[in-house]
């Protein structure tokens, strides 16, 4: 027998209500660290107002319905007002839980579009039926049982990760790290270049001769490291290698709205432990980062002193919660970016050290791109990029050298241009089917500039390493001469995440490897081949000074 059809309002409120308020609450247990508590209360709020709306429309529904019951004689039952108001709960549920669903079902089942979709509105309809079968009252209950379960749940996964180190290194490595004192304190402006190949990369993949870029970085006491590999393909797996100093191997273990978890961790939030923002923090840097936009980072969150943005959009925890029909996850850009960048380089009070992270740099190859039809015309249109953002970082680069000669700059591209990527095929498709050499790709997706200048007071000194993952272990070394922090570094290798969902290693010391290696994804303290972390550097590399 099924409970007894329930009429009161407050009842049907508080359902209508939590069937937003739970999803949304769950998702954001994993993920507030990405977002400033304003936003998540605007975002709550919002969904408090929208689900309000949505009451008012069911009631609305449930008068019309009852009028048109009247008019043909019929009375009708309190049964009607449960379905109403369980139909509209389960309408809003489903939709907060409608990319969870479908990704669910295409991935663990292998299902097409279609029939994923068929079964999630099937999912619908059973939503609907189990709460009319309940009740207002009884689903209700229901909900906020399973909201207090997944808040002790996560309360669990938080306190879990702290005492694990964070999740991403080991416990011995951050006691090396939170012991470091630097002897010399200069500013460092770590300038980011997008897509931006080394010098011999973008001659033997592009055709493209940069060496006035070059005569202009030597020119102005830049050291310039040969044959440098990022550690990754994607900007945000690549930065969150160079700000943890080693390698997270597509791994992670909080959240799932952080692109491998990188957002959180790039600014330093308190569910994880960003190496070189807690060494600078604990020897008195102010972080400052004057990024293009908030897709980086989210404003107002973690270690972050200062940046052009203040806040994120108010509503984005909500956006990023809700179905990609509603809208794609809203990006916050800082206008007339350059400007403004040039300007807060400059007005920079001095006093207290700065660490300085700006974005620059070319660009990669757009979306649904594929190398077989449109790489020549990407290859004149990479050309183009670099000649007009050469200019662009030679300006920067003038202006803090004017302004703060004594400062460490650091040019550092996050990946390749990436031009024999196939919207359909795998990399390793691309070299069997295209005959396209692995060397050739592995540089196209990991070949990268890197040119240090280290500042009046600083003698040049080669870069030992072979990838993006030690610079900061490096600059961090020769500020301190702590020998345990250089003895952190990491193995330089490379790696690729297929589309298949496996992850390989496509670099070995910095060199191309002829046949990639899958390895699992998982433990960041050793690597996936058990070499674990260098005893010892690795000896110096080629530079140009």
């Amino acid at each position: 027998m099924g409970a007894k059809p329930e009429t009161g309002r407050g009842w049907a409120w508080l359902m209508v209500t939590l069937a937003g308020v739970f999803p949304f609450a769950s998702d954001m247990l994993r993920n507030f660290q990405l977002f400033a508590p304003e936003q998540l209360a605007a975002s709550l709020a919002a969904i408090v107002a929208a689900t309000g709306a949505v009451f008012l429309a069911a009631q609305l529904v449930l008068r019309g319905v009852d009028a048109a019951c009247r008019r043909a004689g019929r009375v009708p039952g309190p049964r009607l007002r449960s379905v109403v108001f369980a139909l509209a709960a389960a309408l809003i549920f489903a939709g907060f839980l409608y990319d969870a669903n479908m990704t669910e079902l295409r991935v663990a089942f292998g299902l097409p579009r279609l029939a994923a979709a068929a079964i999630v509105v099937a999912l619908f309809a059973v939503y609907g039926a189990v709460a009319a079968r309940l009740g207002a009252k009884r689903t209700c209950l229901l909900l906020l049982a399973l909201l207090a379960f997944r808040s002790v749940r996560a309360g669990c996964e938080i306190s879990g990760a702290l005492l694990r180190g964070h999740a991403l290194m080991s416990p011995e490595e951050i006691r090396v790290y939170q012991n470091v004192k630097l002897s010399r304190t200069p500013n460092v402006y770590f300038i980011c270049l997008e897509s931006y190949h080394g010098f011999g990369d973008m001659e033997v993949l592009y055709g493209l001769d940069n060496s006035a870029f070059r005569g202009f970085l030597e020119t102005n006491g830049f050291a310039v490291a040969e044959g440098i590999c990022a550690n990754d393909w994607h900007t945000m797996s690549s930065l969150h290698s160079f700000f943890r100093m080693g390698h997270h191997y597509g791994s992670g273990t909080f959240g799932n709205h952080d692109s491998l978890h990188a957002r959180g961790f790039l600014s330093g939030s308190g569910t994880y432990y960003n190496p070189v923002l807690n060494v600078l923090k604990r020897n008195g840097y102010s972080i400052v980062y004057l990024l293009p936009s908030d897709y980086y980072y989210r404003p107002g969150t973690g270690l972050v002193d200062v940046s052009l943005l203040e806040r994120s959009w108010p509503l984005a925890p909500l956006k990023v919660s809700l179905p990609r029909f509603v809208g794609r996850e809203p990006i916050t850009y800082v206008e007339d970016y350059e400007r403004k960048l040039a300007d807060a380089i400059s007005a920079w009070p001095g006093g207290r050290p700065a660490f300085f992270f700006a974005k620059l740099g070319a660009e990669h190859v757009p979306k649904q791109y594929d190398c077989r039809t449109d790489r020549a015309e990407f290859v004149e249109q990479y050309k183009k990029s670099v000649a007009d953002g050469n200019p662009r970082i030679e300006s920067l680069c003038r202006r803090i050298i004017a302004k703060d000669p004594g400062g460490i700059i650091v040019l550092a591209g996050d990946h390749g241009a990436q031009s024999y990527q196939s919207k359909e095929r795998r990399f390793q498709d691309v070299m069997r089917e295209d005959g396209i050499p692995a060397e050739r790709i592995v540089r196209d997706l990991h070949g990268v500039l890197l040119a240090i200048r280290w500042g009046a007071g600083l003698a040049p000194e080669p870069y030992p390493f072979r990838s993006l993952a030690n610079v900061m272990r490096f600059v961090l070394y020769r500020l301190s001469g702590d020998e345990a922090l250089r003895k952190t570094a990491v193995h330089d290798s490379s790696y690729v995440l297929e589309m298949d969902g496996r992850l390989y290693q496509t670099t070995d010391d910095g060199r191309p490897l002829s046949e990639w290696k899958a390895v699992p994804r998982s433990s960041p303290e050793r690597g996936p081949d058990g070499q674990g972390l260098r005893s010892s550097a690795p000896r110096a590399g080629r530079t140009s000074q």
